[in-house]
């Protein structure tokens, strides 16, 4: 014996299925500008800028140091390197000054979640389990980029014998190519 089964309440069925699925999503306030704002706050990403500009000022110096390698400076031109960098440093500190970033990370994260979303992570980071984790943070992304850079570091070394033996190729080819356009003449 079959069963004999009409499509409209099957129909029925999959819209309402479908609408409490999307009712969740569709109910999803945006933050406010105030809840985000706290959010914000509450992760210390204001601080956390704040210090990330001295490894930034040692990575120019260690990038110029090495720009600088093997060759002979003049203190003159060693004073101008140094006012280069700190002309460059001084620009983008005021371009990326708290008052302008703050309302880019505010639509950022009013765009990544929603009320619900800031309401549940204000509170962790409020609790000593997110305290902990910010206080934290800094060490582990330390840990994590010397890591990175010790499982990086075959590859890396790989890739400049690879260019080195490119460009000496190269420049090999290009030899052989003018004592051929010579020999031709």
């Amino acid at each position: 014996m079959r069963l004999k089964m009409s499509a409209r309440p099957l129909r029925a069925l999959a819209c309402a299925a479908m609408l409490a699925l999307a009712a969740p999503v569709a109910f999803a306030a945006p933050p406010s500008d105030a809840q985000v704002d706290e959010l914000m706050e509450v992760m210390r990403v204001e601080q956390s800028l704040d210090g990330m500009w001295p490894q930034i000022e040692a990575m120019q110096q260690q990038a110029a140091a090495q720009a600088a390698a093997g060759k002979q400076l003049s203190a003159g031109q060693q004073a101008e390197i140094q006012a280069t960098l700190g002309r460059m440093m001084a620009g983008m500190r005021a371009a990326m000054a708290w008052e302008k970033v703050q309302p880019v990370y505010r639509e950022i994260y009013a765009k990544s979640f929603d009320d619900a979303d800031v309401a549940a992570l204000v509170a962790f980071y409020r609790s000593e389990a997110g305290q902990n984790l910010l206080d934290k943070m800094p060490q582990l992304m330390q840990n994590t980029m010397v890591a990175t850079q010790q499982l990086m570091a075959p590859a890396m070394q790989q890739m400049q014998q690879e260019i080195e033996t490119q460009a000496a190729k190269a420049a090999a080819d290009g030899e052989a190519e003018a004592s051929d356009a010579d020999s031709a003449k």
